[in-house]
């Protein structure tokens, strides 16, 4: 496969314009969210079923089927979309799902329809991580699953995953699900999963298992170069990278078995039911609980990934026992005679592996004209854009430094040094043993919360020594911010140039951070040492437009009524600048009038601070899903934040009653006790009835049942044959939807 070309716009801009355009990108997001075909269409289906749940509560109890018929169209069309909304941008459907209770009542209303409805609410379960890489190393996909009990639901994360997790960590996520899939508005770790013989240190012993199926004949590849790839001490491989990299703290050793054909034929899907087949196959002759690593090479000419991998330890399930450790799946025709001259299978495996170990993939992160953007800028990035990384594109280099402080082969406070004040520094080749000062920490700017990571790359080893020259000209520089999490992203100090080959701030070149009072000088390099000198000035004051958030982000009110919001303004001003404040408003919907419960204080930069909104909804406007936003603005910088509003149609009141056929029965009988359940004149079909029967020694039984069409429901209690006699006492709680009612008590006797 030939090397992927990574290349920046040729086309560059002015730094005043690429300001502006940063400040517009800000806002746009929440404007082009409510525009999209996909959420105009899922809002528009909101309202189809807002407007038929209406009808229904207004309407005749003859009409409810054709009603309820129509509602099950509209509501598989917007799980459909909601679903995939899910998949590919799960911050919109957090927006445009139902609140509980429209979503309780909704569900009452169209109880055959109900299991398509989302639900909102939080899980707790074990996690599975996998990420697939596709060849064409521009596109990826990571798949989460979150298994609880004996469910399991795809978790797709509106935000950055929490920092440092990995497989079979317990993760408590909030969010909303559509069927197995859940869009996580937040997340947290509960438990980290124990490492057991699963660690980054140590000789990693590995099983590789080359597998086909059925009617696909094994590749014309030797498992003797396979294990040259994995575990060759002369040459290249994982091992001998590892070794290198790691400083000599680790390394790779196990064995190559196969080819063993599977017992069906596995699509590229079906990764899981692949290692399970292959460990079955190799079962009577590898002992799996030696091992802590499992790869898997198989022959596919269809699949979309070319390597697939867990992020950090699954476990490993044999006729031996069940073990701690990880899996990577990958295709055999990297693994080839012709493939292994371009040392392709120690691209992959050391990649693949890589995810094993915990690391996420080497990304570039572009800035356009500038090096780097202002703080909490996203930039571009490409997910495998670093070219000097082999969890990046398609190359041998050493895994970065934050990397390998992930791994523990790199310590801050050993090789690494956190700088956070004025200071030169000789830094040695990355390459080189460890001991010596590897890699520089240094704080973005005086009081900063983000991070710059410099290292010095040399033409030490066989494996960085076989990157582009230019890597070798001076100070290769990553950044880390709230969004980086267990990738690394690596950033351009040649920004005038269109190619991302030349990353390096070279010997004598200097980089003054735009938005900080950062400085990095290299004041000179030779093959042994990079020289830097990391300066902190004055801080620069940098006026930035507010960050506006509303929350909740969707609930329901009635016409006539008013909802609230909390309206949290973030100051992102740079911290050289003085505290400043912000007049609110609201604009959307233009006929809601709004009212701030208080003007908002002085907001220091990077500091925030809430009040509440309150929109009022004019009486006799239709049920609907409406946008409401605010804004904040002070001198020219202004921000503006968006929510949704769901007004409901007003439902009517829920009652209930009881009723028995006698007021005396025997003991050994059976009474037929009946609660009808109303909402307003309607029968409430699928209501929750909770009887509950006190005997005349006061002790207590209770029954639930659901009502049928006609909105009654019906329990025929037992009285023993040496049941007591004397009174009892019978009383019913319903609900339906949101609503919920107590029926007065009736009475009988048992004589």
């Amino acid at each position: 496969m030939p090397m992927k070309a990574w290349c920046k716009d040729s086309f560059r801009i002015s730094f005043g314009i690429f300001i502006t355009i940063a400040i517009f990108v800000a806002v746009v997001p929440n404007l082009t969210a409510q525009n999209d075909p996909s959420t105009s269409r899922l809002r528009s289906l909101n309202n189809q079923l807002l407007t038929m749940y209406g009808r229904l509560l207004s309407s005749p109890a003859g009409d409810a089927s054709a009603l309820r018929s129509q509602a099950a169209t509209v509501i598989e069309q917007r799980a459909a979309i909601l679903g995939n909304l899910i998949q590919t941008d799960p911050a919109k459907p957090l927006g445009l799902a139902f609140s509980q209770d429209v979503l309780a009542n909704l569900a009452g209303a169209f109880p055959q329809s109900a299991s398509q409805l989302e639900s909102a609410g939080t899980w707790e379960g074990q996690l599975n991580w996998v990420v697939a890489m596709k060849p064409d190393l521009i596109n990826y996909r990571d798949l989460r699953r979150l298994t609880i009990g004996s469910e399991s639901y795809e978790v797709y994360f509106a935000q950055r995953e929490p920092a440092g997790m990995k497989c079979r960590d317990i993760l408590r996520v909030r969010g909303i699900r559509v069927d197995t899939r859940i869009a996580a508005a937040d997340a947290n770790i509960q438990s980290v999963a124990a490492a057991g013989g699963c660690n980054t240190i140590g000789d990693q012993k590995t099983v590789v298992l080359l597998v086909t199926f059925p009617g696909t004949p094994a590749p014309t590849i030797d498992p003797a170069s396979v294990n040259n790839i994995f575990f060759g001490s002369a040459g290249r491989s994982v091992s001998e990278y590892w070794r290198e990299a790691s400083y000599g703290v680790t390394s790779a050793s196990g064995g190559v078995f196969g080819w063993y054909t599977l017992d069906a034929v596995y699509t590229c899907d079906q990764y899981s039911a692949i290692k399970t087949a292959a460990i079955k196959a190799a079962d009577p002759e590898v002992n799996f609980t030696q091992y802590s690593r499992l790869a898997i090479i198989f022959p596919s000419s269809s699949c979309s990934w070319a390597g697939l991998a867990e992020v950090g330890c699954g476990t490993i399930s044999s006729a031996d026992g069940t073990v701690t450790g990880s899996t990577a799946w990958m295709l055999s025709n990297y693994f080839t005679p012709s493939s292994t001259l371009s040392d392709y299978g120690v691209k992959l495996a050391t990649h693949e592996l890589g995810h094993n170990l915990g690391l996420h993939h080497s990304s570039s992160r572009d800035f356009g004209a500038e090096a780097l953007g202002a703080p909490g800028t996203a930039g571009t990035l490409s997910e495998y854009g670093d070219v000097f990384s082999t969890m990046g594109s398609w190359n041998l280099g050493h895994y970065p430094a934050p990397h390998k402080k992930m791994l523990n082969w790199m310590t801050e406070g050993g090789t690494i040094r956190t700088v956070t004040s004025n200071g030169s520094f000789s830094v040695q080749p990355f390459e080189m043993g460890a001991g010596t000062l590897q890699a520089l920490k240094i704080q973005r700017g005086t009081g900063g919360s983000d991070w710059v990571w410099l290292e010095f790359r040399q033409p030490v080893g066989n494996y960085d020594s076989t990157l582009g020259l230019q890597i070798f000209s001076g100070a290769t520089i990553h950044y880390q911010d709230s969004t980086t999490g267990i990738h690394t992203h690596l950033l351009d100090l040649t920004p005038e140039t269109s190619s991302w080959t030349d990353p390096d701030l070279a010997a004598t070149k200097s980089w003054i951070d735009n938005y900080t009072n950062l400085r990095i000088d290299v004041t000179g390099a030779t093959p042994s040492t990079l020289n830097v000198d990391v300066t902190y000035g004055p801080i620069p004051c940098l006026p930035a437009n507010p960050t506006v958030t509303l929350s909740p982000p969707n609930p329901s009110v009635y016409a006539g009524s008013s909802v609230n919001y909390a309206v949290t303004v973030t100051n992102n001003d740079s911290l050289g600048c003085s505290p400043r404040v912000f007049n609110l408003s609201s604009s959307q919907p233009s006929t809601w009038p709004s009212v701030f419960s208080q003007s908002l204080p002085t907001i220091s930069p990077s500091s925030s601070t809430s009040t509440t909104l309150t929109k009022s909804v004019p009486t006799g406007i239709a049920e609907g899903m409406y946008v409401v936003d605010s804004s904040a603005q002070s001198s020219g910088n202004t921000g503006t934040g968006y929510a949704n509003a769901t007004v409901v149609p007003p439902v009517p009141p829920l009652t209930a009653t009881l009723s028995g056929p006698t007021p005396t029965y025997p003991t050994n009988s059976t009474v037929p006790i009946t609660a009808t359940v109303l909402q307003g004149s309607a029968p409430a079909s699928g209501a929750s009835v909770t009887f509950t029967l006190t005997r005349p020694d006061a002790s207590k039984t209770t029954k639930t049942v659901l009502t049928g069409s006609n909105g009654q429901a019906t329990w025929n209690y037992k009285v023993n044959p040496k049941g007591q006699t004397g009174p009892y006492q019978v009383t019913a709680q319903s609900t339906y939807g949101s609503q919920t009612v107590t029926a007065a008590a009736i009475g009988f006797t048992v004589q």
